[in-house]
């Protein structure tokens, strides 16, 4: 999928109702959880309501559409085996 295409399916679920996502662990590790919403055309990640665990975050993040761009294509590379690819979506 395109990341334009995904982008704007979470921001128009998210502009319904806020909701929550796990994670996708690498390692066989426990899924950890976090809370999509949106505000104006970004989206804002915050920890879990419903779900445990709960991504420790210290505050909410804004992710503009750049943002997501750089990361999923860096999920991209990383589901096709790419490591170095989750450094460089962490550093982002």
């Amino acid at each position: 999928m395109d990341a334009a295409i995904l982008w704007d399916k979470l921001r128009a679920k998210a502009s319904l109702s806020e909701f929550e996502i796990p994670t996708v662990p690498q390692n066989r590790s426990i899924p950890l959880w976090f809370l999509v919403g949106v505000s104006d055309k970004h989206l804002v990640i915050k920890k879990a309501k419903y779900h445990t665990p709960s991504v420790k975050i210290s505050m909410d993040r804004i992710i503009t559409f750049k943002d997501f761009e750089f990361v999923y294509r860096c999920y991209e590379r990383w589901l096709k085996g790419d490591t170095s690819s989750r450094q460089e979506a962490t550093k982002k």
